[in-house]
């Protein structure tokens, strides 16, 4: 059986950035109590919110806006 790897969505993004020379700006945001937060990540280019997810952990937020803004930027530069 083999076992297919998830994408690495910030890696993606962050190698996209880099080949367009764009610079990602992460805002991060945490709701809720200690034992149970809700994290919210949103990244910006050029002032430009690209991406937004929302998670229990920081790590899996930044996953999800990376992305949404991955798919957002293939579809207004390609791939």
């Amino acid at each position: 059986m083999s076992q297919q790897r998830a994408t690495d969505w910030r890696m993606e993004l962050n190698n996209f950035a880099q080949r367009h020379h764009l610079v990602p700006e992460w805002h991060e945001v945490c709701f809720g109590p200690g034992n149970a937060p809700t994290w919210t990540a949103s990244v910006f280019f050029n002032g430009v919110e690209y991406g937004r997810g929302s998670a229990t952990n920081l790590g899996a937020a930044k996953e999800i806006a990376a992305e949404q803004a991955m798919r957002t930027l293939w579809a207004a530069y390609g791939r």
